[in-house]
């Protein structure tokens, strides 16, 4: 890739619609995406969508933005969500979302993603935009709301007590009890009960009885 295409590639992640407008001088800029992937100079990701490959990069890949832009509408969530806030000792190894289109996985070659399926009145509220340093953004959800969907989405647990849903949180997820207590109750409850499941509403009760016991 000469110096030239590579000052006018607006990012790391890319659509079409953003070669297109950076490769403006090229009379083919379609034929010339597709000289840069043959040659590894970029990634495709999906149809559409595409990376630059590490050699080229002037600034580091996040697979943040790569996950919202991949597939959407989404937001990360469950697993990745909890370790990007420290709840969980373990380092995701999925990037994880939420989406209100079919489950789907993508294994490309920056990484693995992997999107769940929630209908419309589960999706909001509880995403925030997070914005990094250099001005790329994305969307999270919260810590209450990526708790409440990870349990959402657990429809293999039976948690039906108090005592359940502390083994699930401390022993199977090792999730740091000084965080979980310090969530919002009202937004946890509002999420739990927007999903309207046992296990969800569990949850919330756990938390309440927690913040009660400290006072």
């Amino acid at each position: 890739m000469d110096f030239e295409t590579r000052a006018a590639l607006p990012a790391e992640e890319l659509s079409i619609q953003d070669l297109r407008q950076a490769l403006w001088r090229y009379a083919y800029p379609d034929q010339k995406i597709e000289e840069m992937v043959a040659r590894g100079e970029l990634f495709r990701l999906r149809r559409g969508f595409y990376a630059v490959a590490p050699a080229l990069r002037q600034k580091p890949l996040s697979l943040e933005v790569v996950a919202n832009r991949l597939y959407g509408p989404s937001y990360i969530s469950l697993q990745y969500a909890l370790s990007w806030y420290g709840m969980i000792p373990e380092r995701a190894s999925v990037v994880t979302s939420i989406c209100m289109k079919r489950a789907k996985e993508f294994r490309t070659d920056v990484g693995v993603f992997r999107y769940a399926h929630v209908k419309q009145d589960t999706y909001t509220p509880g995403s925030d935009l997070v914005q990094l340093e250099d001005g790329r953004t994305f969307l999270m959800a919260t810590r209450e709301k990526a708790l409440v969907d990870l349990f959402a989405l657990d429809r293999g647990a039976v948690l039906r007590s108090g005592r359940s849903v502390e083994r699930r949180l401390f022993e199977d997820l090792r999730v740091d009890e000084d965080a979980f207590d310090a969530l919002d109750a009202e937004a946890l409850a509002l999420f739990a009960n927007r999903y309207g499941y046992e296990r969800t509403r569990q949850l919330a009760a756990f938390h309440k009885k927690r913040a009660g016991g400290r006072q």
